[in-house]
């Protein structure tokens, strides 16, 4: 694993908030049990957020940029004015690490958020795809100046017969990128395939994932049973927390777990962080991460 992935901060148990709605970020951080830092996706222009992210700051909790308009998969580049933009942006934002799910925000040349496709579109997991996200990832790591985490996407539907973990175990590998693991987008998987992700874990690199994320979902009932649907508005669901248990003892090198949180009211943000930093304190195999929650690292 390359240094700079060990050099990273650790930033503790955060919340992944919208800076134009609920809840309020600056409210949250000054609030007792509050997010020791705040992740936001935003629009490529930084002077845009600029302000918003200036006073989550002075209230005194770092950011994180995690946009949605990146191309880490695909044969469609991302334009070399659409990264230095974004470099840009994570310079400006001081943001220690830049991770984005693997999926199409884009279709066709030019630039384009993953809103405009109505949600991400998901990858299919086999070696031609495998080569493509390999070039795309790269071409990312070469204009931003941080470290890159790459992040399964939810999926309501898997073609393709790579296993989960053994596609991004070999990405990350090839590429030499962090990974990023979202708790829910993993029981998402589960549900699509009917496979057990651990049924791979030997193929993921786990020294490489450097930060996960909760979030809230629900489940629909599909034609093959039912489907996981990412919904960060919602309560928690049981799988996903299960999830979280299952996976945190597997991770050494966890620098930051996040809630996603948009449109949650602040008083079950709070709470919600509590039971984070208490599961934490139970199962993270991340010692540094653990002594964060004490202000010790």
């Amino acid at each position: 694993m390359s240094n700079s992935f060990e050099e990273l901060p650790t930033l503790g148990v955060g919340a992944s908030l919208s800076l134009s709605s609920d809840p309020d970020p600056v409210s949250l951080v000054k609030a007792k049990g509050g997010p020791s830092f705040v992740e936001y996706s935003g629009i490529v222009d930084v002077d845009a957020v600029i302000d918003e992210v200036e006073k989550i700051r002075a209230a005194g909790a770092q950011v994180l940029f995690h946009p949605s308009y990146i191309n880490f998969c695909g044969s469609f580049p991302n334009s070399n004015t659409w990264l230095e933009t974004t470099s840009k942006h994570i310079e400006t934002v001081a943001s220690p690490w830049f991770a984005q799910d693997v999926a199409y925000c884009f279709w066709e040349e030019g630039p384009g958020y993953s809103t405009q496709l109505g949600y991400f579109i998901p990858l299919i997991f086999n070696q031609h795809s495998l080569a493509l996200a390999v070039e795309r990832v790269k071409e990312v790591q070469a204009k931003v100046p941080v470290p890159v985490a790459i992040e399964p996407p939810p999926v309501a539907f898997v073609i393709g017969s790579i296993p989960l973990f053994s596609f991004f175990g070999s990405l990350a590998k090839q590429t030499d990128c962090a990974i990023l693991l979202d708790m829910g987008h993993l029981v998402s998987y589960e549900m699509a395939s009917g496979r057990s992700v651990l049924d791979a874990i030997d193929e993921l690199p786990c020294e490489r994932v450097v930060e996960v994320h909760i979030a809230g979902g629900r489940l629909k009932e599909g034609e093959a049973g039912p489907i996981y649907v990412d919904a960060h508005e919602c309560t928690i669901v049981e799988q996903t927390w299960l999830m979280f248990e299952a996976m945190l003892p597997l991770l050494p090198n966890v620098k930051a777990v996040c809630y996603e949180c948009e449109g949650v009211n602040e008083s079950t943000v709070l709470a919600t962080l509590e039971h984070i930093r208490k599961i934490v304190r139970d199962k993270s195999a991340s010692d540094t991460l653990v002594a964060s929650l004490d202000g010790g690292a």
